[in-house]
């Protein structure tokens, strides 16, 4: 029983840091590369950042990159 409830815990937990990693790379990838100069980042960088840094890179790409990315595709 204890080892259902770690597998089933595991999975709960997992599943979504997999899946907001994946979501962050996808996003790093698809955003057009004017939007990168706009914003005066850099897309290799925060690609690796995002892809090595498996926890803290898509966070910090949320929080950093991002907004910035927005802001430039909008012409502010």
């Amino acid at each position: 029983m204890e080892f259902s409830f770690l597998v089933i815990l595991l999975f709960v937990i997992a599943l979504p840091l997999f899946i907001f990693h994946i979501w962050a790379i996808v996003d790093v990838l698809r955003t057009p590369q004017g939007t990168w100069t706009a914003a005066g980042q850099n897309q290799v960088l925060w690609g690796v950042v995002v892809l090595f840094l498996s926890f803290i890179g898509p966070i910090l790409y949320l929080t950093i990159a991002r907004p910035q990315l927005i802001a430039a595709g909008q012409g502010r």
